[in-house]
């Protein structure tokens, strides 16, 4: 039979453990005091004052569901009108005017201090303003070319351009026509262009009066 070993001897108390389980019990009823407060602090925040800045901001900004004020220049829109509505020119072939038109012939006298005269004959049809608009000839065929409206309406001014020359004819002129109370063509040379030279003095440097054919 062996010998039972001997009770261990009972361990002495730490006093610094007491001491360090003491400050952690007041610590924490510290603790426990304090959240209470805390908490309640971020449940219950009061709201901060605004500032200057702030408050201009809000002051200028658009209610909500509410449409801004319009620009004070908004855009223009320039409305095109539909092909039905546009309203449409005057016929170029009433630049010529019915009365005009048709074959007249007459006896077209120089002004002084220029002398003579001759005979012309025109064939004017309908057309447009910069068209060929007829035909002319001067002494029988002695001259002759074609006829191009410079201006429309009625009066009218033809510009006469030679094709052919049998002597002494002007390569250019202008010649305004102005229908009178009577039905005839009052004739007036403005201005032509021989190869002696330019006349257009005195104004009108001839004029005459051409009866229809």
């Amino acid at each position: 039979m062996t010998v039972p070993p001997s009770p261990p001897a009972p361990k002495k108390k730490d006093h610094r453990v007491q001491i360090v389980v003491a400050i952690i019990g007041a610590c924490a009823a510290v603790l426990a005091a304090l959240i209470p407060v805390v908490v309640s602090r971020f449940d219950d925040p009061e709201p901060p004052t605004p500032s200057p800045t702030a408050v201009a901001a809000v002051t200028t900004a658009t209610p909500s569901g509410e449409d801004p004020p319009p620009s004070e220049d908004p855009p223009s829109v320039t409305e095109t009108p539909s092909g039905d509505d546009t309203p449409s020119g005057p016929d170029p072939a009433l630049a010529v005017p019915q009365d005009y038109r048709g074959s007249w012939s007459g006896q077209v006298d120089w002004r002084p201090p220029l002398q003579g005269s001759y005979s012309t004959t025109l064939t004017i049809s309908a057309g447009s303003v910069g068209a060929m608009v007829g035909q002319f000839s001067v002494e029988g065929d002695t001259c002759r070319g074609a006829l191009w409206l410079e201006s429309g309406g009625g009066p009218i001014v033809l510009r006469l351009k030679t094709t052919y020359d049998g002597g002494g004819c002007s390569s250019l002129a202008d010649v305004k026509l102005t229908l009178d109370d009577d039905g005839d063509l009052r004739y007036e040379l403005i201005a032509a262009q021989f190869p002696q030279g330019f006349v257009n003095q005195p104004a009108p440097p001839a004029v005459g009066t051409l009866a229809q054919d």
